[in-house]
């Protein structure tokens, strides 16, 4: 009994860290958002991160020029320029 809870103690110990996805953008970063390949870019500024939803992180956006909001997944944005 005691050398179950030893090894499972050790295995513990030795397993690997596994790493946390961490957002690529920050909060109040503006951001060219593309909603589809032939769509115009807009520019929005990052106002919240959100967890992973299956497909990867997200992000609230909200448009500079209109104010409207939106949640999108990282691989939609890029740095605005």
């Amino acid at each position: 009994m005691t050398t179950d809870y030893i090894n499972a103690r050790e295995r513990y110990r030795r397993a690997r860290p596994t790493a946390v996805p961490t957002h690529k953008f920050e909060v109040g970063v503006i951001v060219a958002y593309r909603p589809s390949p032939s769509g115009e870019r807009g520019h929005f500024r990052v106002t919240r991160h959100l967890p992973d939803g299956g497909q990867g992180l997200q992000y609230r956006i909200r448009s500079e020029r209109d104010g409207q909001e939106r949640v999108v997944l990282e691989g939609a944005l890029e740095r605005a320029s």
